[in-house]
């Protein structure tokens, strides 16, 4: 009996042990933590300048940060591999996980790289180590949720509020709008808002003559501040009639959403651009342009303003136009006239130049300020297919990169996108 009674107490013993030993690496497992994995070489370095060509394929779409890294985004971690010109996403140099907050957006300048959390969380990592240099307390976003897909895209090139200028950071949330210092997080001005409970996040870009500017869903106007005090720095009026679907597309930025010279607004029922000099903010067109019903160039979809110009899509040609005068500056045909139209996108315009894409899927890369071809290929890999649609391009220190889609209205990714590596990378 006393045998039996004792064994009794050392298989409940026994499995008090195994339970409390699973309970442990549960908590491991699904405890609030972060890791980091430190570099185990040595800083990739700066490669050397390519021909214009395709140079390989990626899963997902990266920030070029000090010209020597891509980082990318995930779910629950941002990440940095190397050398830029790599054909593949190598192992990475370095990555920074957080769990269970998911990855809001990350913007870079110089060697820090800035990234906010689902719980507000703002954290400055060196580009050369992966380290935290700085954290600092943010606003929660509205969404708490990674909304970058498979790619990532959306996180890196345009992060609902999370902006960058200068030395400056600068974070939109539901109740303020709030700047930190991008070297230490020390944390600035600050400018109340009204509670919004429209979703989603406010949407927004720097300009280029040091404002931010702010959109949220409930705002009947885009609010300019002064990136250096936070003093208010102008209105854009929108028509009433816009609403949440409203789109801020920001026009020659000199990083993603950083440092604009204008921006277009486009909702379903109309579209207008605006430029922004000195402090001020003025039509991107003629005077009479609105009262004649007459949209201005930047305002149509896809134009760029590359060096003062306005470069748009006429049938077979980009054109670039004068953004008062509308005069024609230069004419690139890339098509023949009497074969219809070849179907041209503009990608995107960085440095001085403009990137094409042709319907059979050719890059073009133009000069800005005369029209002439700087480079033309096919901008597939290898024998790939061309049956793909343009997604985010990003050019940066003589690269493009664009995400290639298929189903646009798909919700699993593996339709959404083109094929598993979905972004082609190119020295232009």
């Amino acid at each position: 009996m006393v045998g039996a009674a004792r064994r009794r107490v050392v298989a409940v013993l026994a499995g008090l042990v195994l339970v409390a030993g699973a309970a442990l690496v549960v908590y491991r497992v699904f405890a609030p933590g972060e890791v980091l994995a430190e570099p185990t070489s040595t800083y990739p370095v700066a490669p050397t300048p390519r021909p214009p060509a395709v140079l390989g394929t990626l899963p997902a779409a990266p920030l070029i940060v000090d010209g020597r890294l891509r980082v990318v985004a995930d779910k629950r971690q941002v990440r940095a591999d190397g050398p830029v010109d790599s054909r593949y996403l190598n192992t990475p140099y370095w990555s920074f996980r957080r769990w269970p907050a998911e990855l809001i957006g990350v913007v870079a300048a110089g060697g820090t790289v800035v990234t906010r959390w689902s719980d507000g969380e703002l954290v400055g990592l060196d580009a050369r180590t992966g380290r935290d240099v700085w954290r600092a307390k943010g606003e929660k976003p509205a969404v708490p949720e990674y909304a970058g897909r498979r790619t990532g895209a959306q996180t890196v090139y345009a992060p609902p509020g999370l902006f960058l200028s200068g030395d400056t950071v600068v974070v939109a949330g539901p109740t303020r709008t709030q700047a930190f210092a991008l070297a230490t997080g020390a944390p600035g001005w600050q400018q109340p808002a009204q509670p919004c409970p429209t979703r989603p996040d406010p949407s927004g870009f720097s300009t280029a003559d040091g404002r931010v500017a702010v959109l949220r869903a409930c705002d009947s106007a885009v609010r300019l501040f002064d990136v250096a005090t936070g003093a208010a720095a102008g209105v854009l009026d929108l028509p009433a009639h816009m609403g949440p679907e409203t789109v801020l597309d920001p026009l020659d930025c000199a990083t993603p959403r950083t440092a604009c010279a204008g921006v277009r607004v486009d909702s379903f029922a109309e579209r207008n651009a605006w430029l922004f000099v000195n402090g001020e903010i003025r039509p991107a067109g003629l005077s009479d342009d609105a009262r004649i019903g007459r949209p201005a160039p930047l305002a149509g979809p896809g134009a760029q303003l590359v060096g003062g110009l306005a470069v748009t899509v006429d049938g077979t040609a980009i054109v670039a136009s004068g953004i008062d005068d509308r005069a024609e500056r230069w004419r690139r045909e890339l098509g023949d006239p009497r074969l219809g139209d070849p179907d041209l996108t503009i990608l995107a315009a960085a440095d001085g130049r403009v990137y094409v894409l042709t319907a059979d899927r050719d890059l073009v890369t133009l000069d800005g300020a005369s029209g002439a071809v700087v480079s033309r290929f096919r901008y597939t890999y290898f024998a790939e297919k061309t049956d793909w649609r343009p997604g985010w391009s990003y050019a940066a220190g003589g690269y493009l990169l664009t995400e290639r889609l298929d189903d646009l209205d798909a919700p699993d990714d593996a339709d959404y996108y083109f094929d598993p590596q979905p972004v082609i990378l190119a020295a232009v």
